[in-house]
């Protein structure tokens, strides 16, 4: 089970050609607040293992601020600029010894949630490193061109020009049986910054079209809010953005 959840463990996001698009894990654990700092003291073994430094990407340890029922406490979130470049790692890591004892603790130090395997298809905004502040929206899409086309008509808007935040539309590739088939994440750099623009969407007719919109598309079924512990990785998001 342990293999299953946290396989990925090392996969955000831009409109990209097939076969290039970033690819992305969401992997969720429990644990304790007492047991949390061992958790994040595995990952830092991990990374600064050999195999840990081969890792081609980015990769996100969040604790999870905001998710209603879930009992998760915490989520790996693991980006590569390919499916390719994460089939190559996940190869090398599976056959290390660091992985193995990765696991090991583990299993000793928290229970496991769930993986959902992502594929970036769109990006916009001000795509940095420095947000820790993550709201994932999902969708039910029936439609997922009209509902591209309204995310972009949005943010190619007035008010969508003054987004503060990094937005990432990403489809579900593998997650079990689950009625979301698209996720929109945004990264903000503080809940402050986050309240204060869902502020000015309350007063926005271009936010209130977008709605209109999406909802001729698909269903909105929530959102969950998390914030970085820490990250890990060579790759900026400007750079697999960009890829």
């Amino acid at each position: 089970m342990r293999i299953t959840v946290l396989v990925s463990v090392l996969s955000l996001l831009a409109f990209q050609t097939a076969g290039a698009e970033p690819y992305w894990s969401q992997i969720t654990i429990a644990t304790t607040s007492s047991q949390a700092p061992k958790v994040l003291a595995a990952a830092n073994a991990l990374m600064d293992s050999e195999v840990g430094k081969s890792f081609p990407g980015r990769m996100l340890l969040q604790a999870n601020v905001a998710d209603g029922g879930d009992p998760s406490t915490h989520t790996f979130v693991p980006i590569y600029k390919s499916a390719a470049d994460r089939e190559k790692f996940l190869t090398e890591l599976r056959a290390s010894e660091a992985w193995s004892d990765f696991q090991a603790k583990l299993d000793r130090l928290s229970e496991p949630g769930g993986t959902v395997l992502y594929r970036n298809v769109w990006s916009a905004g001000d795509i940095n490193d420095s947000d820790d502040t993550w709201m994932a929206h999902a969708f039910s899409v029936s439609d997922p061109k009209a509902f591209l086309a309204a995310m972009q008509t949005f943010i190619d808007s007035e008010t969508g020009k003054k987004s503060p935040g990094q937005v990432y539309l990403s489809a579900v590739v593998a997650g079990g049986i689950s009625p979301v088939t698209h996720v929109v994440s945004v990264g903000y750099d503080s809940v402050e910054e986050m309240a204060g623009w869902l502020t000015v969407l309350d007063g926005s007719s271009d936010w209130a079209t977008f709605l209109e919109a999406s909802a001729q598309a698909g269903d909105y079924l929530g959102g969950s809010l998390a914030a970085d512990l820490k990250t890990w990785g060579p790759a900026t998001m400007e750079e697999i953005a960009a890829e």
